[in-house]
C-alpha cells in the first residue's frame, strides 16, 4: 500500500511542525495537487475521491497571488506524538 505524508495548508500548520512543501491546496475543495501541476485538475494528492459537483477553479491556472490557493507542507509529528 503507497501511503502519502500528512499534508496541510500552510496556514494551518504551526511553524514548528511545518515540513518540506508538498503541493497546492485549493481552498474550493480541499485537495492538495501535486507540485510539478500547474492547473487544477485531474485527481489530487490528498482529498475527496469524488466531489459531485466539480470545483469551481477546476482548470485554473496555479498562478502566484491568487486567492483560491495557497501552498501545502508535510505536517511533522510533535514531541508528544
Amino acid at each position: 500500500m503507497y501511503r502519502s505524508p500528512n499534508g496541510a495548508p500552510i496556514s494551518a500548520v504551526s511553524e514548528e511542525l511545518r515540513g518540506p512543501k508538498l503541493g497546492r491546496f485549493c481552498r474550493g475543495c480541499g485537495g492538495i495537487y501535486p507540485l510539478f501541476r500547474e492547473h487544477h485538475k485531474g485527481k489530487s494528492l490528498n482529498g475527496r475521491d469524488h466531489v459531485a459537483p466539480p470545483c469551481s477553479h477546476e482548470g485554473e491556472r496555479f498562478d502566484e497571488g491568487e486567492g483560491w490557493w495557497e501552498d501545502a507542507v508535510q505536517v511533522l509529528r510533535g514531541r508528544n506524538t
